[in-house]
C-alpha cells in the first residue's frame, strides 16, 4: 500500500517540523527584545530618579543676628544659604578659607568697595568672622531658587540662580571683583572704566551649568546674547 506522501499529497506547511522550529526561535527573540526594552525603561527611570535627587536641598538656614566676633557654622549659626546684611556699623566679613572677603555697611561705598549685603552658602565646620560691625542680620534665602538677571553681591550658582548661556555682564552699581569658581572670569568691574586698575564696565562670557559666579559689586546686570 502506498503512503499518502507517495500519492503526491504533502503535509500542510504549518505541520512541518521546520515551521515550529522557526516559530520557537521567533518567540524567544521577541521575549529577548521585550526584556531589553524593560531594562532600558528601568535604566531610564533610574536616570530620571538620579536627576531629581540632584535638585537643591531645602534651605536649613535659620535667621540670627550676630555682633563682632568669630563664629562656627554648625554651632553659632546653622548651615544654609543666607543674605548677610549689616544693621549697624560697617566692617569686614570674612571666613577662614578666604572664599569670603567683603566690606559690609549699612550704605554702599564705591570708593571703599563696600556693599550693603552679601548672599552666600555657609557650610558646617567653617568659621566666619565679623570685624567692626556692631550688628549683622543673617537671613535665610528662599528654598526655591529661581533664575535671575539682576544680582547683588554674592555667590550665585549657574543652573540654580542663573540660567546657563552666553551673557554680557554689566556693572550697574559699584565696583569690585567678578570671578567664577573655575577661573573662566576674573575681572575688576565698575560703572566706569579705569585703565590704571584694569577696571572695565562689562564682560562677555558663557556661563555653564555648575559654575559659581562670585560678584563683589553692589549690583550687576546679565544681558542674554
Amino acid at each position: 500500500m502506498q503512503s499518502r506522501l507517495d500519492n503526491g499529497k504533502r503535509k500542510p506547511w504549518y505541520k512541518r517540523w521546520w515551521f515550529w522550529v522557526i516559530a520557537i526561535i521567533f518567540v524567544l527573540a521577541a521575549g529577548g527584545m521585550e526584556s531589553g526594552s524593560d531594562d532600558n525603561s528601568s535604566n531610564s527611570s533610574s536616570s530620571n530618579s538620579s536627576s531629581q535627587t540632584s535638585k537643591p536641598a531645602k534651605n536649613t538656614a535659620k535667621e540670627v543676628t550676630l555682633g563682632a566676633g568669630a563664629f562656627k557654622v554648625g554651632q553659632d549659626i546653622k548651615p544654609g544659604r543666607y543674605t548677610v546684611t549689616p544693621t549697624s556699623g560697617s566692617g569686614n566679613f570674612t571666613n577662614k578659607s578666604g572664599s569670603i572677603n567683603m566690606i559690609l555697611g549699612t550704605e554702599a561705598d564705591d570708593n571703599e568697595g563696600q556693599v550693603t549685603s552679601y548672599t552666600v552658602d555657609l557650610h558646617k565646620g567653617e568659621t566666619i568672622k565679623l570685624e567692626g560691625i556692631q550688628s549683622t542680620d543673617f537671613k535665610p534665602t528662599p528654598s526655591k531658587r529661581t533664575y535671575q538677571t539682576t544680582l547683588s553681591a554674592g555667590q550665585w550658582k549657574v543652573g540654580q540662580d542663573i540660567k546657563p548661556g552666553r551673557y554680557e555682564i554689566k556693572a550697574t552699581q559699584g565696583s569690585g571683583n567678578l570671578t567664577t569658581s573655575d577661573g573662566d572670569i576674573n575681572e575688576i568691574l565698575g560703572t566706569e572704566s579705569d585703565s590704571d586698575t584694569g577696571q572695565v564696565t562689562h564682560v562677555t562670557a558663557t556661563l555653564s551649568d555648575g559654575q559659581t559666579l562670585d560678584t563683589e559689586l553692589q549690583q550687576i546686570q546679565l544681558v542674554k546674547k
